[in-house]
């Protein structure tokens, strides 16, 4: 049975290993998705949103380095997937690395102004800043954008609370964004941001 397992999985492409990786992710079953995930990659290393959702696979499970090799090599591959972008800058933002997070975010300013993902990381970048209230108006913002899906708006509810308390001298304003980030929090599968920015069409190419 294992042997036929396997012959199955030998004939599959690695767009259809990523399909099983993100239907996988969807169930929250993240021993499947990583094996789905790394065929994928190791049969087509040029594939941008294997990397993406490998990259955050790993976070979930707190392994960072992996989580930025992953996204890195997304971004590298691929630069016009916005929230592989905004995840990386989001992972060295969490990390302390405020510059590199800037940097390697700087290319979303090429959204729209009122695009939800320009809107979340300015609103980080804001909070980073002490610049509590124009964190709080721009992460309204986002939220409030027509057509954000639930997942993405979960995460920006919950940043929405860490500005609150940074606002209120709770915390750290890095360590609030960490904390917003954390790849261990008790959410559930469905807010997963790699996720939700697939559902959202972010997907559209082969690569």
């Amino acid at each position: 049975m294992q042997d036929t397992h396997l012959s199955l999985l030998a004939a599959l492409d690695a767009e259809e290993l990523f399909l099983l990786g993100v239907r996988a992710s969807q169930a929250n079953d993240t021993a499947a998705a990583l094996a789905y995930l790394k065929q994928a990659v190791a049969k087509a290393p040029e594939h941008a949103r294997g990397h993406w959702l490998l990259g955050a696979e790993y976070a979930s499970l707190g392994m960072v380095d992996r989580a930025r090799e992953h996204f890195e090599r997304s971004v590298a591959l691929d630069g016009q997937l916005p929230l592989a972008r905004f995840q990386l800058g989001l992972l060295r933002l969490t990390s302390g690395e405020v510059e590199a997070a800037q940097e390697v975010w700087a290319p979303l300013d090429a959204l729209p102004e009122d695009d939800p993902v320009r809107l979340f990381k300015d609103g980080l970048l804001a909070m980073v800043r002490d610049e509590f209230e124009r964190a709080l108006e721009l992460v309204r913002r986002a939220v409030a954008t027509p057509g954000v899906d639930a997942a993405l708006r979960r995460d920006m509810e919950m940043v929405l609370g860490q500005i609150e308390a940074q606002r209120a001298g709770q915390a750290p304003a890095v360590a609030a964004a960490e904390a917003a980030a954390d790849p261990v929090d008790e959410a559930p599968a469905e807010s997963h941001l790699v996720l939700s920015a697939y559902q959202r069409g972010f997907a559209g190419n082969s690569h």
